[in-house]
């Protein structure tokens, strides 16, 4: 008889001297005993440190009350042994898909493998999930979308005895641990389970598990009709790939007729109000059209008489923010400015920087709580609220108190979080390249802790040029504002460019802005001339560490190659934590 276990899932860092953990357990009982049904697992650089710990406090999640203990540790597998001590388990490790070799860490979670329905708190990717342990089958975890756990599951994993064993890089993102590993039917134990080890055979074969062992007796005797059917199954395939490679040229001639004839622009993600009002009126209608249709949009779509809107944060060119509620919870609600509402050019990249955002999930990216409309042109989008507002407004505020210049701490940490957030887009598979990263659209709890926001102007792709007036110039690398071909590095610059900020206090550039020779202010195009020529290069105060301005200066360089990638940046800032 199968068995049905405890499934827990955890994705999780190399454990690595010096690196902490935040992990939060939840529970429905108000004690917080047993086993949580759901956990997530964060790293946090001295977690123990900032004060952060919660012992079976009650938390609100989407109208419901739970029960949520926090806890620092340093060595999360070990945690999982003494934690769930006799109850079986599975670890989980997953990494960046792009490194293919299971060596550059994302998040980590835990689910509660009773084959029922498990809620995901705070997750915005997906929301419900539904966890399975057998004695004598492969371990089975399925994501949704919904938190009902609807019928279709997002995302499956299935994982055979050999890959839990070897702990291999599954999926070239994945690893896999338990202490209580399944003994896989093969040999001697399938033969002799009868019709029993038949169905489990099909069940481990639809889910890439190991094939049950076929009798001598029986290959002899299918022989002739396995002959048969390997010969036809290769003529089919031969007519398949025949036909599927007209259809392909085909599309591609067709594509490129297009093309030629409307000469648009291949840029998923624009800025608003801007590169998308260069396509056609009906390309826009048919992109809009989707757009409204998009499961991950209505995946995230909650009642508009729900959301009440209250204090305007701050108003933009193409967008303005406020305070508000929903559900009784603090949200930050982002809408179009009222001169843009009516336009379907403007509420189309509205809608796509809402889709982008509901499909990232990321301890330091402001997520997506919901997105809301009546009509089109109240749509709205509820965010994450951040009450320690923006970094410039902290780094306005410390310049006026005339506070210490160069890197503290605190500051450093501000910069850690937003190189996690970066590590995680550019991770991703197509990468995520934020285009806009600055001071403003860095914001802040009241701890000082940092999440990316504002994903108006992204893209997921790293193979094209940048489109006219899209990001924010004094920020920009030089390649992006001079159009040429940029990647993820475009980031890193923008990044350097934060931590002259965060060493300085000042706007970029603001020693070069003030002197123009003839008494008056340098304009930005001048300053961005001079950037790209390699003339002048961000200003950091003399009273940084050494490390850090030399950080900083490399993500700054004019050239591409000579930038640090995220991982890079994430292990210099680590090493300089622990060093102050």
């Amino acid at each position: 008889m199968t068995t049905r276990k405890l499934l827990v899932v955890v994705l999780l860092l190399h454990q690595t001297s010096g690196f902490t953990y935040q992990q939060t357990g939840y529970w429905e009982t108000t004690d917080c005993s047993g086993a949580p049904f759901y956990m997530d697992i964060f790293p946090e650089f001295n977690c123990g440190q900032r004060n952060i710990t919660y012992n079976c406090s009650p938390y609100t999640f989407n109208n419901t009350k739970y029960y949520r203990t926090v806890i620092c540790v340093e060595d999360t597998r070990e945690w999982a042994k003494s934690y769930y001590k006799t109850t079986d388990y599975i670890l989980m490790e997953q990494f960046a898909a792009s490194s293919g070799n299971c060596s550059d860490y994302l998040q980590g979670r835990v689910f509660l493998g009773n084959d029922s329905c498990v809620k995901m708190i705070n997750s915005t990717l997906y929301q419900s999930a539904i966890a399975s342990v057998y004695t004598d089958g492969p371990l089975s975890l399925k994501l949704f979308d919904d938190s009902s756990c609807s019928p279709t599951a997002a995302k499956k994993f299935s994982i055979n005895s050999s890959t839990l064993t070897d702990h291999s890089c599954y999926n070239r993102e994945f690893k896999f641990f338990s202490e209580s590993e399944y003994t896989s039917n093969s040999g001697s134990s399938s033969e002799s389970e009868g019709s029993t080890s038949d169905s489990h055979s099909e069940s481990k074969s639809n889910s890439g598990s190991a094939s049950a062992i076929i009798g001598e007796e029986e290959k002899s005797s299918s022989g002739l009709q396995t002959g048969i059917v390997v010969i036809l199954a290769i003529l089919s395939l031969i007519v398949a790939i025949g036909i599927g490679w007209l259809i392909f040229w085909w599309g591609r001639r067709s594509a490129a007729q297009k093309h030629e004839s409307t000469g648009v622009t291949d840029d998923s993600f624009v800025n608003m109000g801007q590169g998308a009002l260069s396509r056609t009126a009906d390309e826009m209608l048919t992109s809009s059209d989707r757009l409204w249709r998009d499961e991950a949009i209505l995946g995230a779509r909650v009642p508009r008489e729900k959301v009440i809107i209250q204090q305007l944060i701050s108003r933009g060119g193409y967008g303005e923010v406020y305070s508000g509620l929903y559900n009784g919870q603090q949200v930050a609600i982002k809408m179009l400015v009222p001169e843009t509402r009516k336009s379907e050019a403007h509420r189309s990249t509205f809608l796509t920087e809402i889709k982008l955002m509901a499909i990232l999930e990321h301890p330091r990216i402001v997520y997506l709580v919901g997105v809301a409309w009546d009509s089109p042109n109240d749509l709205c989008a509820l965010l994450e609220f951040m009450e320690g507002g923006d970094l410039r407004t902290l780094l306005n505020k410390y310049s006026k108190e005339h506070r210490p210049t160069g890197f503290t701490f605190e500051k450093v940490q501000i910069a850690l979080h937003v190189a996690h957030a970066l590590t995680y887009l550019h991770s991703l598979d197509p990468p995520v390249i934020h285009r806009d990263l600055k001071s403003k659209n860095i914001l802040l709890s009241q701890d000082l802790d940092a999440k990316l926001t504002d994903f108006g102007v992204s893209r997921e792709r790293a193979d094209r040029t940048m489109t006219a007036a899209v990001g924010t110039s004094l920020w920009m690398a030089p390649e992006v504002m001079m159009g040429l071909h940029y990647d993820d590095k475009a980031d890193i610059f923008s990044f350097g460019i934060v931590l002259s900020e965060l060493s300085t206090h000042c706007i970029p550039y603001t020693h070069a802005k003030a002197r123009d020779g003839i008494g008056g202010r340098m304009p930005d195009t001048a300053v961005l001339q001079l950037v790209a020529a390699g003339k002048l290069q961000a200003d950091f105060s003399q009273c940084s560490f050494d490390s850090l301005l030399q950080l900083g200066q490399r993500c700054a360089s004019v050239d591409p190659k000579l930038r640090p990638a995220a991982p890079e940046v994430l292990y210099h800032l680590h090493t300089a934590m622990k060093n102050m």
